[in-house]
């Protein structure tokens, strides 16, 4: 859908002064949005990011047969043909749900396109993803525990029985280009392999447990300033039912890491990856975090308490930066709109491109 009210990029590329000198930022870049990792957030955020720089999304296709938030998922294929047509360029911006197909996805994006993936830790979600997609055990004090303990047919129906991945299998493997085909390999040197071999294709892998330093992280890999990375710190799913926070006892928990191997394994990869690069920063990455926590939490309070007009001034971390109503009211908008907003600028440009090219 069009929205023809929303405001015109707010911002262009520029270079930026670092400590370590000029840099450009990363402006051409594919997200793979795995459900229930914080992924919401982090749609929000990108596409923000993507509408303030002028980035050419690709937005799904009317005719596809995807719903509106879904791109290449869950089979994975993609053309062009899926998002809608762009005037003479390719696409610098997929942030909707799709499965990570880098050949495909190299196919459709501009050169040098940059890869963001997301992992969180496998029970937690797991536990996110049963009640967002639960069907049976309702009724149980502890429903989670009851599915990890006995077999049912709701179990084999949400497990996908005879099949290596699911919602509720090995599913953040999966969507992170894990082939499917080689989860029921028992060799486990063939399997670190393969996860080196899809880790490979991304520039960042933010962890869900640690979003906010991933974030930052973001910011310094990609050369983006602190306001790129502001982010609303209003909660967008959250399981608030008691029993959605029964424990598990640590049989029912070997029986997920059985269930879900390669999500474990994957994880634990990605996690250990990220430390290692973090550890590589340098003692100074944990000051730019605590002014970035700082100040995305003195944003939200200024936008929550009326969002008039202010300026936060440059520090070590920071370029200066104006918040205004416009931004404040911009917080409140859900992932659809922000989408919306992105195809805005780029229905802008089709139509800017249809009328030069109609002159004599």
């Amino acid at each position: 859908m069009h929205v023809g009210n929303l405001p015109a990029p707010r911002s262009k590329v520029s270079n930026l002064v670092t400590s370590e000198g000029t840099c450009r930022p990363v402006t051409n870049f594919v997200f793979i949005k795995v459900h229930k990792t914080a992924s919401g957030s982090t749609f929000m955020l990108l596409a923000r990011f993507g509408r303030n720089h002028d980035m050419t999304i690709c937005y799904p296709a009317r005719r596809s047969k995807a719903k509106h938030n879904q791109l290449s998922y869950p089979s994975g294929r993609l053309t062009k043909k899926d998002c809608r047509p762009v005037l003479g360029r390719n696409y610098t911006l997929i942030i909707h749900h799709s499965i990570m197909n880098k050949p495909a996805m190299d196919q459709v994006m501009e050169p040098g396109t940059k890869y963001i993936g997301i992992v969180r830790e496998p029970l937690n979600h797991f536990r996110s993803i049963f009640f967002w997609h639960q069907v049976g055990l309702r009724r149980k004090k502890n429903p989670l525990g009851a599915f990890l303990s006995t077999p049912n047919k709701d179990k084999d129906r949400q497990l996908g029985k005879n099949h290596p991945y699911s919602k509720h299998r090995n599913f953040q493997s999966y969507t992170l280009g894990f082939p499917g085909k080689l989860m029921t390999s028992k060799n486990t040197t063939q399997i670190y392999e393969t996860i080196r071999t899809v880790a490979s294709w991304y520039s960042m892998v933010i962890v869900t447990e640690y979003w906010e330093e991933s974030l930052v992280l973001l910011k310094r890999k990609f050369c983006w300033t602190m306001y790129d990375i502001l982010h609303t710190t209003r909660r967008l799913h959250a399981l608030k039912k008691r029993k959605e926070h029964a424990p598990l006892t640590d049989k029912q928990k070997s029986n997920h890491k059985r269930i879900s191997k390669i999500d474990y394994m994957m994880y634990d990869y990605f996690n250990n990856t990220f430390w290692q690069r973090v550890t590589e920063e340098g003692p100074e990455f944990w000051e730019e975090v605590t002014y970035y926590k700082t100040l995305n939490r003195e944003v939200n309070q200024h936008c929550n308490s009326g969002g008039g007009k202010r300026v936060f001034p440059a520090g070590k971390w920071s370029q200066e930066f104006v918040i205004d109503s416009t931004f404040c009211n911009e917080w409140k908008w859900a992932e659809g709109r922000w989408a919306a907003a992105c195809w805005d600028v780029v229905y802008r440009r089709n139509k800017l491109s249809a009328t030069q090219k109609s002159r004599p």
